[in-house]
């Protein structure tokens, strides 16, 4: 689909100014702490509250900022839902992922390079007690046996993949991780989108498949509708609104380009393996924390963009509510297919 040269323009004055405040997909987070920034926080909130997805201001605190979590905060272990595994769950999203599930209920694995959270990351997770009732593996999902290793332990009833990588090492970007990533992650010199996106998401999606076919064989798994959720990005969905093809090849960067094509491949196998899988895709824009300021700039752009129409522009959301969305699309047997910030709205209510 084409677009006016008026809104060209205006697109690419937008682009370019997300340029200059550091333009990150889902990935990004700032770990910079310091400023006070209330009356931007109060601008945001009025701002999405007269948007399309209809929030209130006190809405808008529990639901757009955060999430709903006041219901299961005493489940006890004799109350899990099962087991759920987690790819990434040391991560910025990971980690609320893993929180928000023992929360809902659910037995928690978390596979990853570094095993478990930092020092000073667990010690903020303990303050939340969920921290001890994870169970953190350390291993490398680019490897099928790490994952289906796990996988044949028995008992899972669902898997969620959120191993990110915001710049590979031919972007020549790759030592500004440690900065932008919200976990302080820092990859290998080898890491690139087709080995830590793709790949792991592959043998995560072939593992379960296994697991899925070993578990109805033996009788112990009667669902042919196991939920595998993936964190893809707003901007693989480019080709599909106006606009977004022409932003994707003129004003994208390569890195950006290569970082699109191994989420849309992830995305499209896991359509493939459906059924008896049940592919949840989240496309989140931008990502973020109201406990991390410095990330307000490129976030207001993205809320201005999204305010002022430009249909390749999602409104950004929290962590929380979308680790709580995640969550939720397991138990919820309706939600399948691509899910952008209007359904995560919605799976947080």
């Amino acid at each position: 689909m084409m677009m006016s040269n008026s809104n060209f323009q205006a697109a690419t004055i937008w682009l370019m100014m997300l340029l200059t405040t550091s333009f990150l997909p889902n990935e990004y987070n700032w770990m910079v702490h310091g400023f006070s920034s209330s009356n931007f926080y109060n601008k945001v909130v009025e701002s999405s509250s007269s948007s399309s997805s209809s929030f209130t201001r006190s809405r808008s605190k529990t639901s757009l900022f955060s999430s709903n979590s006041n219901n299961n905060n005493n489940l006890s272990d004799s109350q899990s839902k099962g087991k759920l595994l987690v790819l990434g769950g040391t991560g910025f999203l990971g980690q609320t992922i893993c929180k928000r599930a023992t929360l809902e209920g659910y037995a928690v694995t978390s596979i990853s390079r570094r095993g478990k959270p930092s020092p000073t990351e667990a010690s903020e997770a303990t303050l939340g007690s969920y921290f001890r009732k994870v169970d953190y593996r350390q291993g490398d999902a680019r490897q099928f046996d790490t994952i289906a290793n796990i996988l044949k332990e028995g008992g899972y009833v669902g898997v969620i993949h959120c191993i990110g990588l915001l710049f590979d090492d031919d972007s020549g970007l790759g030592t500004y991780n440690r900065f932008v990533s919200g976990s302080g992650s820092i990859p290998d010199g080898s890491s690139s989108y087709d080995d830590i996106t793709r790949l792991t998401a592959f043998n995560a999606i072939d593992a379960t498949l296994a697991y899925v076919k070993e578990s109805k064989e033996g009788g112990r798994l009667d669902s042919s509708n196991f939920p595998f959720v993936f964190s893809s990005a707003a901007e693989a969905g480019w080709p599909d609104v106006s606009g977004g093809q022409q932003i994707e090849k003129f004003l994208a960067p390569d890195w950006l380009k290569r970082y699109l094509k191994a989420k849309r491949e992830v995305e499209a196998k896991l359509n493939e393996a459906s059924p008896p899988l049940r592919p949840v895709i989240v496309r989140p824009s931008l990502i973020y924390s109201l406990d991390r300021p410095a990330s307000y700039v490129p976030v207001g752009a993205f809320f201005v963009g999204n305010r002022i129409g430009l249909p390749f522009v999602d409104r950004p959301v929290t962590v929380q509510s979308l680790a709580n969305a995640m969550v939720r699309s397991i138990s919820r047997t309706s939600v399948r297919g691509v899910q952008r910030y209007k359904e995560i709205d919605a799976l947080n209510q």
